[in-house]
């Protein structure tokens, strides 16, 4: 008898099984891939690993003060095997930290049959059952496919073929303008690739402020991009080595584009094999597994975390609700505050975000004020030949209440920790602009911005 048994080993589930293990819980983790889950495997690391390989090349080959630099190419077989060598060596890291903690790690497919109840059908395909105090679901989630759409892997792909693939095409089509159509039009950009994005909505990244959603998209046509917004997906066909797509555009007009690659990143969708929700009695939100503040199913025992629940998609999300199903497993009342955890874009310019975009915070009838500081006017940005971006601070103009910062720019997805922790605090707007930051870096924007929003900037033009 266990007292925990994790279905899935994501960032979500290995987190949980660590926290289980360090309370002295008896603790069992379940893995039918690879520990670390479609993040460490198939998503935010190999994702990151090209976004920082190929902007290395574009800054090289854009750059003034390098001679021969527009005759630089990448090795791409290298640059696929050094995303494999960390991917490697970050899931051999988890087997070692699980080792160190005694937890029991079972490769296999789990099945919740009831309340402490599994099956486990291990590689070899022997089948083991298992009984547990109590039950975490963190089966997370895999792309999202349209009806009519058939993917082959090799003209047709979604993220888990595209970021396994030596072969960059000339030209690509993504469906899909949010965060991962973004990312992954920014790897083929930075290679040189001439790529089109399809949007079924107004606008991409509808999860961020409005003036980063303008300036993305603005920055994405500056380098060649293709947007096609309220674009509706009708018929792909393939022939060849060619794809081509059928799709309908904002003013009701059938139109096609030909591409040598065409990439699905139209979402994502929960894992449900080995839930059987409508036969356990787990009620569901829609697609996704409902669970209440303490992250508990309407099953007794029975949690669930991460992507299986919705929201926002993300790693440290899952990670977060890991911790706290833990805490309440062991009878306390945590709850995971979905506006304190931060978004980040590794976009053609990176965005960091957290709270409330200025459009949600305004429709909170609260007093709102905005201070807004331009990558321009930083010295740290121009040396860096980063500035283009910008910081933006939505806060209540009576209290003084951080409601929502925004940044784009270099850096952005590091910076943007700052402004967690500071809300997480309880911190004022004052708070951000009177911490002392270290001349010249791009911190100092995040100060600026803040002191902005008293009309106090000091590296910026007196408002009127």
């Amino acid at each position: 008898m266990y007292d925990l048994a994790v279905i899935g080993g994501g960032p979500g589930g290995y987190v949980a099984a660590i926290c289980s293990a360090r309370k002295g819980l008896k603790t069992l983790l379940i893995e039918k891939d690879a520990l670390g889950g479609t993040c460490l495997n198939r998503g935010c690391v190999p994702t990151k690993c090209f976004v920082y390989d190929t902007k290395l090349l574009h800054s090289a080959r854009n750059s003034s003060v390098l001679k021969g630099a527009g005759s630089l190419s990448m090795d791409i077989a290298k640059m696929a095997a050094r995303k494999r060598g960390v991917v490697k060596t970050m899931v051999s890291g988890l087997g070692s930290i699980m080792k160190s903690h005694g937890i029991e790690v079972i490769q296999g497919a789990g099945e919740l049959t009831g309340p402490g109840r599994l099956k486990v059908t291990r590689e070899d395909s022997r089948i083991e059952e298992i009984q547990a105090k109590n039950v975490i679901l963190a089966t997370g989630s895999r792309p999202a496919l349209l009806p009519f759409i058939k993917v082959d892997g090799r003209l047709v792909q979604t993220t888990d073929e595209a970021l396994d693939s030596e072969e960059i095409p000339k030209r690509i089509v993504i469906i899909g303008g949010g965060v991962i159509g973004v990312e992954m039009a920014t790897i083929y950009l930075n290679l040189g690739c001439e790529v089109a994005i399809l949007e079924l909505l107004p606008e991409i990244l509808m999860t961020e402020d409005e003036e980063v959603r303008r300036a993305m998209k603005t920055l994405l046509e500056k380098r060649g991009t293709g947007i096609h917004l309220k674009a509706k997906a009708k018929e792909v066909k393939t022939a060849g080595r060619q794809v081509s797509i059928v799709f309908e555009n904002a003013a009701g007009e059938i139109n096609q584009l030909k591409a040598d690659r065409l990439l699905v990143a139209a979402g994502r969708s929960p894992v449900l094999e080995g839930i059987r929700p409508d036969r356990l009695g787990i009620r569901m939100n829609g697609p996704f597994v409902q669970v209440n503040g303490r992250l508990e199913t309407s099953v007794k025992g029975v949690y669930a975390i991460g992507d299986l629940v919705g929201g926002m998609m993300l790693a440290h999300k899952a990670s977060a609700e890991a911790e706290a199903a833990v805490a309440n497993i062991l009878g306390g009342r945590k709850e995971v505050d979905p506006t304190r955890i931060p978004r980040c874009i590794w976009g053609v310019a990176e965005i960091g975000a957290v709270g409330l975009s200025e459009a949600e915070a305004r429709k909170t009838g609260r007093p709102i004020r905005v201070g807004k500081f331009p990558y321009s006017y930083s010295g740290a940005a121009q040396a860096m030949n980063g500035s283009e971006g910008f910081v933006k601070v939505i806060g209540d103009s009576d209290t003084g209440e951080i409601l929502g910062v925004h940044i784009m720019g270099e850096h952005a997805t590091d910076m943007i920790g700052e402004s967690v922790m500071a809300m997480t605090m309880e911190s004022a707007v004052e708070d951000l602009a009177e911490a002392v930051k270290p001349h010249p870096t791009l911190s100092e924007n995040i100060m600026e911005a803040a002191r902005d929003w008293s009309g106090l900037a000091i590296h910026a033009p007196k408002k009127r």
